[in-house]
């Protein structure tokens, strides 16, 4: 397989977790051409983004929660999902609270990333925003090594990559770490963090996330 994505991003954190999690090897590829807008990468993925999952039958997944469907239903053990119904719904709030209400605001602070260009009342904005969507998540986060259930899941996958990013965020605007603000989720983010798998990665993509924003 072939995950095309670059290390530092944590929408590929999320799927280089479930695909360490179900034991499948993979080759990280860059974008061809040097980003995502080129010619050579829209031919793989119109719509522009990574991470985007190749299989060896040639198969092409884009966006990250579907990729994690897909290698979940393709290669069920272990399972991502677990079989509770009560403990599967914890995990897709989990799930559609960062990603209504956390990625959102994410996206739009990174475009004001550069200070020469900043408008200070959209930063304003974005943080409180931010800062309602990290409310809302921690009622679906269990303040535990793992979001719902007592194990690892999809969720997983996609809340610590994000927590990550929320406290790269932070730092830009001058807050050393939103999360620590939010119980729930600054206790989950620091059992999460012991999981070697979970550590793992975070680590990884941590490291090069740095380097790109001091």
């Amino acid at each position: 397989m072939k995950l095309y994505a670059v290390t530092l991003s944590p929408y590929a954190a999320r799927v280089r977790l479930a695909l360490r999690l179900k034991g499948i090897s993979f080759d990280l590829v860059p974008p061809p051409g040097g980003g995502t807008r080129t010619p050579e990468y829209l031919a793989i993925s119109p719509i522009g983004k990574i991470p985007v999952l190749v299989t060896d039958d040639g198969l092409t997944i884009a966006e990250s929660e579907t990729i994690i469907d897909y290698l979940d239903e393709a290669f069920p053990e272990p399972s991502l999902m677990p079989s509770d119904p009560s403990v599967r719904v914890q995990i897709r709030n989990a799930v559609r609270m960062v990603e209504l209400y956390v990625v959102p605001s994410l996206s739009r602070l990174f475009a004001q990333m550069d200070p020469a260009s900043r408008n200070t009342h959209i930063v304003e904005a974005e943080m409180a925003s931010l800062r309602n969507g990290l409310v809302l998540a921690q009622h679906f986060v269990d303040n535990a090594g793992f979001v719902a259930g007592g194990a690892i899941s999809k969720a997983d996958c996609v809340v610590l990559p994000t927590l990550l990013l929320c406290g790269v965020a932070g730092q830009i605007y001058g807050v050393s770490d939103i999360v620590s603000e939010f119980s729930e989720l600054s206790g989950y983010r620091a059992k999460a963090r012991k999981h070697d798998d979970m550590g793992a990665i975070w680590n990884e993509t941590e490291e090069a996330l740095r380097a790109i924003v001091r």
